[in-house]
């Protein structure tokens, strides 16, 4: 075994890659950061188009981000990461009416939901997390009673428990809009969880937009001494003595470990040989897409986020975030900047449409609920996620429980919202565990 620093390979510089490699410099080791694309961040990402600035991808951070805001702030970052005023609404009977999700307390009280499921909330969703749901952690689901709750759907648990409206106008809308699945492939574990954080939430944003954010955090992780390695695909892993050759198309490289911090498929590609491949083809995940419109004038909305729910007005937008009301500065006064995600059950379709045909799809729903809005647009842009989002289905929670990283290849260790739960704080979390067990490892 060779002396001094370690020497480690990060393939992957989302959150997950970014958070393994901050831990393991702060450790003393020599890293380099490899990254498929050209800028760090994954789905935190920002585009421009005439002036305006709109996230493509991830919009929003829960207060309970810890780990990802303190990643932030030592990387230099934190002054990134702003209160967001946290107003959405939902679209029902012709009209937009607030509500926030994953607030109970908001949906008891919202215009939005019929009385009959509003009084179901307050007498039997409510005792429901004070009994079997208020020690869940989202980012703990094994340890904190999740698996328990893991048998089922949440479709399932809310036909049965809260009738078809719950499912319909609650969790469609909420799971579609951030997480990309839809009730009938999600794990009630994974709702009770988020509703339960829904009780004491704040919502932050970033302000230069999250791919901003995404690249001063890279910066910091460079300035402590990384080595990034952009539009680099990692071909193959060798492992011979006491090392590891990282093969690209530009050379290769040795090291004495690697971290591999990118989705599940990528993963299972570069340890297709390994006693881990079977458990990795147990990770599901649905690609997906979304579509930015930059109007010539501003939207007299006062809600960042509307929410379609399934029922009449069901089509292939789930949800359309405003931009402007989400943080001041991504857009200039006086114009409007829509980014349109998709319906979860027609995601995969869509995404594989080309810009034009997307547009013309989802354009007829964004007009009905924004009326004129065909008229404002100027440009229009699709953004492809083929990785799409983590599915964590019913029995998913277990799944993880049974995830062994002593079988993972010596040297090397997994990290990725699917190793923890499917948000940024996730992903964070995994690379910091991911860089603790090459830390272990390598001595």
């Amino acid at each position: 075994m060779k002396s001094g620093p370690k020497t480690v390979a990060v393939i992957g510089a989302g959150a997950a890659g970014l958070s393994a490699a901050w831990r393991l410099l702060a450790a003393g080791c020599t890293v380099t950061l490899y990254e498929r694309r050209s800028e760090a961040g994954g789905r935190l990402r920002t585009d421009e188009l005439e002036g305006v600035r709109f996230d493509a991808g991830v919009q929003l951070f829960g207060s309970n981000y810890t780990s990802w805001f303190e990643l932030a702030r030592a990387a230099g970052a934190g002054d990134q990461v702003v209160r967001s005023p946290g107003r959405d609404a939902v679209w029902r009977r012709g009209r937009a009416n607030p509500l926030t999700y994953g607030s109970v307390a908001s949906m008891i009280t919202s215009n939005a939901l019929p009385t009959t499921l509003k009084l179901k909330l307050a007498g039997k969703y409510l005792p429901f997390l004070t009994r079997h749901a208020m020690r869940l952690d989202l980012h703990e689901l094994v340890k904190t009673g999740g698996v328990e709750l893991d048998t089922e759907s949440i479709a399932a648990w809310g036909e049965r428990e809260l009738g078809h409206d719950f499912v319909d106008l609650l969790a469609y809308p909420l799971l579609g809009a951030y997480y990309g699945s839809a009730p009938e492939e999600t794990s009630a574990a994974v709702y009770h969880a988020l509703a339960r954080v829904g009780l004491d939430v704040a919502v932050y944003a970033a302000r230069d937009g999250m791919g901003r954010l995404a690249a001063a955090v890279a910066a910091g992780v460079r300035e402590r001494g990384a080595i990034l390695r952009y539009d680099t695909r990692i071909e193959r892993l060798n492992w011979s003595g006491y090392g590891i050759t990282l093969e690209a198309g530009r050379g290769a490289e040795r090291f004495d470990a690697v971290i591999i911090a990118v989705p599940a498929v990528e993963a299972q590609r570069l340890l297709a040989e390994s006693a881990v491949a079977p458990w990795l083809t147990g990770v599901r995940a649905t690609p997906t897409c979304t579509l930015a419109l930059v109007l010539k004038e501003s939207v007299p909305v006062d809600y960042f986020g509307l929410s379609i729910p399934r029922g009449d007005e069901r089509g292939p937008v789930v949800a359309i975030c405003m931009q402007e009301r989400k943080v001041r500065g991504l857009v200039p006064p006086g114009k409007s900047a829509l980014v349109v995600i998709p319906a979860p059950e027609q995601a995969t379709v869509l995404s594989a449409l080309e810009p034009p045909a997307l547009l013309e799809r989802c354009l007829p729903m964004v007009e009905r609920v924004i009326p004129g809005v065909r008229s404002l647009v100027v440009r229009a842009r699709m953004t492809a996620f083929p990785e799409g989002y983590t599915i964590f289905y019913p029995g998913y929670v277990k799944h993880l429980r049974s995830f062994k990283p002593e079988v993972v290849p010596a040297r090397c260790a997994l990290a990725g919202d699917y190793l923890v739960a499917p948000t940024v704080e996730g992903a964070v979390r995994s690379g910091a565990a991911a860089a603790n067990r090459v830390l272990a490892s390598v001595g």
